[in-house]
This record gives structure tokens, C-alpha cells and sequence, in this order.
């Protein structure tokens, strides 16, 4: 079975680099500080969502952000993460709904969209997505369907349409390598969720079996392969440790299978996708 993979870029986001990373000894609230009070800036980093094409349809692993980041009154102004933390830039037809047609799709088009979980760049495309069956994780969900906590974690529920309730992605699949259960998206089975939570309650990535590799759909669970090869968490998450045994799952499953890593912000993704990059990940390192 052939399945096609492309990278639809919903613009870049700049972030502090104690946001990219910090030590996973530091308390929570101390690292999120960090990240307030940080004056540097990392390099524009990408804000890739991802399109399946599959014999049973168009699948897209998140929305991204939208296209009216840069209006007055879109961040609620009492989360200063929004403001000082991140560094947004979205042409206006780099929306995702823009982004599908490229590719002639609609929103109705796709057989399911699968958000890795909800924090602003991935979920702000929501809205530009109706008629589309969404998906989330239980967990992710439960973290999410309150406002004013949604948008502290970093979503903008706001944005979100009214009365808005994601289909929720059911674990009924069989344990896959190192991750205890799946999330079953295909009927086929080659299409897939995990979970690697750490980043966020709930986090899931999205596995897509090919014939000759496993294409990784990361999220945030790292943000880019060097991150990843060393057991290096981003800075702003709430459970440190088990963020680091994500990572580790995720190397240990590419040990098993011939693996492309696909994170949600690694500028290297592009170039990863086209020339069919395998991981081969350092050896682990003792556990904590």
C-alpha cells in the first residue's frame, strides 16, 4: 500500500529558547517563569500540519494557527504567554482552509483530522475547518473543555466555534511496540494514534504505516531531533518526566521499525519528508 504525505505550513512561530528547552529538574511553575522573562529568541521555527492521503481518505494531523493571529483582541489579554512568549507570523493564505485548497480539498473533503492536542498552534484552525469530523484524546479533552484553564495551558478556546465538542479518538487498538494501546484512525490498521503525554495531558502522536517505513506524526511531543536524541524536553510542559519517557518511547519504537520523525516545528521536517530520513536514535540513556 502507497500512502502520499504533505506538509501544509500554517506559517512560523519564533519562542524564547528556555521555551525550546529547559532542565526537567526545575519546578513547573519556575521553568514557565523562565520563559516569561526570557528577552532571547530561537530562529523562526515552522508550524507544519500534515496530510494523509490514504485509500480511505484525507486525513490531516492538526489544524495549525490561523491566519488572524495578528489581529488586535485575538490573544485573551490577561495570558502573557501570548504576548512576550511567542512570535507568530501567518500570512492570510496560510490558514489551513487556504492550505487545503491547494491541494483541492475542502474542509468536508477530509475523512478525519486528529489534533495532537489543542494549544493555540494547533488548534487555532479549527474554526476554518467545519464540516470536518475533529478528534482529540480523551484526556486532551478533559484538560480543554473549560475556558479559562484551557486558555492558561495555552489554547484559545475563544476562537473555538460556539458550542464546539471534538469526536473523541477511542484507545481500542492493540499495544504498539513500546506504547501500551493505540488509537485506531484507518480500518486497515497502518493508521494509527499514540500516546506521549508529557507535553500536555493527552498528548497523542500519529503513526502512518508505508510500505517500506512508519512515518511519526510527533506534535510536541519533541521539537526537533536533536531535542529528541538527547532526552531534552521543551521548557513550558507539566510533567517533565513523563514527557522524557515519551521520547524514550518514540526511540524505542524507531528501533523497531524504519522511522520518519515528522515533529510539529522542526524546519528540517521538509527536507526529512521528501528524501525518506530514518532515525537512528543514540543509544538510551539509565532511566531517571
Amino acid at each position: 500500500m502507497t500512502i502520499s504525505i504533505d506538509i501544509l505550513e500554517t506559517g512560523t512561530v519564533a519562542i524564547r529558547p528556555s521555551h525550546r528547552t529547559q532542565s526537567a529538574t526545575r519546578p513547573v511553575l519556575l521553568r514557565r517563569a523562565r520563559v516569561l522573562t526570557d528577552r532571547r529568541w530561537t530562529v523562526p521555527l515552522s508550524i507544519n500540519t500534515y496530510l494523509i492521503r490514504h485509500p480511505e481518505g484525507a486525513i490531516l494531523v492538526d489544524s495549525g494557527e490561523s491566519p488572524h493571529v495578528s489581529q488586535r483582541g485575538f490573544f485573551p489579554f490577561w495570558q502573557p504567554f501570548f504576548h512576550v512568549a511567542v512570535d507568530l507570523k501567518v500570512g492570510p493564505e496560510e490558514g489551513i482552509r487556504s492550505r487545503l485548497a491547494e491541494y483541492g480539498l475542502a474542509p468536508a473533503d477530509l475523512t478525519a483530522v486528529i489534533l495532537t492536542y489543542l494549544h493555540h498552534d494547533h488548534g487555532d484552525g479549527i474554526p476554518d475547518l467545519d464540516g470536518a469530523p475533529i478528534y482529540v484524546s480523551a484526556e486532551q479533552w478533559d484538560a480543554n473543555r473549560h475556558n479559562i484553564p484551557a486558555t492558561v495551558e495555552g489554547a484559545v478556546p475563544k476562537r473555538w466555534p460556539h458550542g464546539f465538542t471534538p469526536l473523541i479518538l477511542e484507545p481500542s487498538g492493540p499495544p504498539v511496540g513500546p506504547f501500551p494501546r493505540s488509537y485506531p484512525i484507518t480500518s486497515d490498521g497502518t493508521i494509527f494514534a499514540v500516546d506521549t503525554p508529557g507535553h500536555v495531558p493527552g498528548h497523542l502522536s500519529v503513526i502512518a504505516l508505508d510500505d517500506d517505513v512508519a512515518y511519526f506524526f510527533g506534535g510536541d511531543s519533541t521539537y526537533d531531533l536533536e531535542l529528541l536524541d538527547a532526552d531534552l524536553t521543551d521548557g513550558v510542559n507539566i510533567a517533565p518526566r513523563q514527557a522524557i519517557e515519551s521520547l524514550r518511547a518514540i526511540k524505542e519504537y524507531a528501533r523497531t521499525q524504519p522511522t520518519v520523525i515528522l515533529p510539529a516545528h522542526d524546519p528540517l521536517a521538509a527536507e526529512r519528508l521528501a528524501t525518506k530520513a530514518v532515525y537512528h536514535p543514540s543509544p538510551l540513556k539509565a532511566a531517571l
